[in-house]
């Protein structure tokens, strides 16, 4: 909703950007995401196999620490928010994008 909200410009009464939520299999995701009355245009989508077309189509990338959607954000260029990992296994690509100035960590490592 944050982003949502970051995304109207009051001063306009209108919005300056918009979203597009992916949200794989995550069917409660989803819904949820539809549920809420938005400020600004928002596409929520389920799986896709297509991911470079919308990938294509934005202007920076939220998303958690796999590197599969890593490397294809750095192809791309796309600024990261990374917001959660996998224990383990993703925990180190979190530093390597903020140190590498590709992106920003929103989460606590342990």
């Amino acid at each position: 909703m944050a982003l949502g909200e970051a995304l109207f410009d009051e001063e306009l009464g209108k919005p300056i950007g918009q979203i597009v939520a992916v949200c794989g299999r995550n069917q409660i995701l989803s819904s949820t995401l539809q549920s809420i009355k938005w400020r600004v245009p928002v596409k929520i989508r389920g799986f896709e196999t297509q991911m470079e077309k919308w990938m294509g189509a934005c202007d920076c990338i939220i998303t958690k620490a796999g590197p599969g959607t890593i490397a294809e954000a750095l192809i791309r260029g796309l600024p990261i928010i990374l917001n959660d990992f996998i224990p383990g296994q993703e925990v180190g690509n979190i530093p390597y994008v903020v140190d590498n100035g590709a992106g920003a960590g929103l989460l606590a490592l342990p």
